[in-house]
């Protein structure tokens, strides 16, 4: 039930940061060295994010099959 309302916390903040994000892209629209690294960030947290939900999904899968 923690993973779960983490999840929700983590899906409310990603939104956030999504419109932070964007609004930085807006800010530093003619430098595209900051742009470049806004868009870095962006990257490295979406990979975070999917390696998130590949841990949980093969930790439910565990949990499917400990219970059998």
């Amino acid at each position: 039930m923690d993973l779960l309302g983490t999840a929700l916390i983590d899906g409310a903040g990603a939104k956030v940061k999504r419109n932070s994000d964007k609004k930085k892209l807006q800010e530093a629209e003619g430098d595209p060295e900051k742009t470049e690294q806004i868009l870095a960030d962006i990257k490295k947290r979406e990979d975070n994010g999917n390696r998130l939900i590949l841990f949980m999904l093969v930790l439910a899968l565990f949990v499917v099959i400990a219970a059998n």
